[in-house]
């Protein structure tokens, strides 16, 4: 995400229109962030992304918040473009892989 720059930008955050910013071409640009069919799925908060890792409390350390709802049936999800971990009640809607992800980073790639 980006930070507003204008008036106009924060007002739209009450309308889930955010600035965002691409992580390759760092592009600056506005979307709509709140997508009817897809608010039953978990979303990294940090950069909103959808397709996440699980991980295990064994080998990373909870905050006092993601402790709490991991104690009520949280699933616990990792972010593996920002490194976020997080619990979140919600499901994920696809699997990070790393091929994936060398694929749209790399071209060349097949």
């Amino acid at each position: 995400m980006s930070r507003p720059r204008t008036w106009k930008e924060q007002l739209n955050k009450l309308r889930f229109i955010l600035p965002l910013r691409c992580g390759d071409c760092k592009t600056r640009f506005t979307a709509n962030t709140l997508i009817w069919s897809d608010i039953k799925y978990a979303r990294c908060p940090n950069c909103l992304r959808m397709d996440l890792n699980s991980w295990s409390k064994e080998n990373f350390e909870a905050s006092w918040f993601s402790g709490v709802k991991m104690k009520m049936g949280a699933h616990l999800w990792r972010c593996e473009y920002c490194r976020l971990n997080f619990a979140s009640f919600r499901r994920r809607l696809e699997v990070f892989s790393f091929r994936r992800w060398q694929k749209l980073n790399d071209p060349t790639i097949k």
